[in-house]
C-alpha cells in the first residue's frame, strides 16, 4: 500500500479537492511544513510551477544558490539532483548553496565573494616620440 491514499469523504467535492491537492504536492518538489502551509486544491500543479519559477527568476544569483540550497535541505536524500532538475541547475550549485547555509558562510548584501574575477589592469603610461 506504498505510495497509496484513501480519500473516504462522503462529499464528491471535498474527496476531489484532497486528490487534486495531493496531485500539486507531489508534482512540486518544493516541501514546506504542512502547518505553514496548506496548498489550495484550486491551484493546478502547473500553475504552481510557474508561481515558483516566476519568484525564483527574480532572485539574485546567491538567492538562488540559497534558495535551492534551503529546498535540498528540505527535501533530504537526492534534494541536491531534484532541485537541479526542476530549477534547471547544476547539482553542485544546489549543494555549494545547501552548504553555505549550513556552515553559515553568506556574505549579506554581496552576491560573489570579494577578491574574485579578473584583477584590474592599470593603463601604462605611452611614451611620446
Amino acid at each position: 500500500m506504498a505510495g497509496r491514499f484513501l480519500y473516504t469523504s462522503p462529499d464528491n467535492r471535498q474527496a476531489g479537492d484532497q486528490i487534486r491537492t495531493r496531485q500539486t504536492a507531489l508534482s512540486v518538489p518544493l516541501r514546506a511544513d504542512a502547518s505553514a502551509l496548506q496548498v489550495s486544491p484550486h491551484v493546478s500543479p502547473h500553475e504552481l510551477q510557474a508561481a515558483i519559477v516566476l519568484f525564483y527568476s527574480l532572485l539574485d544569483e546567491q538567492q538562488r544558490r540559497l534558495f535551492a540550497g534551503l529546498e535540498s535541505i528540505k527535501l533530504g536524500h537526492g534534494g541536491d539532483r531534484i532541485l537541479a532538475e526542476f530549477l534547471g541547475l547544476d547539482p553542485h550549485t544546489v549543494a555549494r548553496g545547501r552548504q553555505q547555509l549550513l556552515d553559515q558562510n553568506v556574505a549579506p548584501g554581496r552576491t560573489r565573494r570579494s577578491g574574485g574575477g579578473r584583477q584590474p589592469v592599470e593603463k601604462k603610461p605611452t611614451s611620446s616620440p
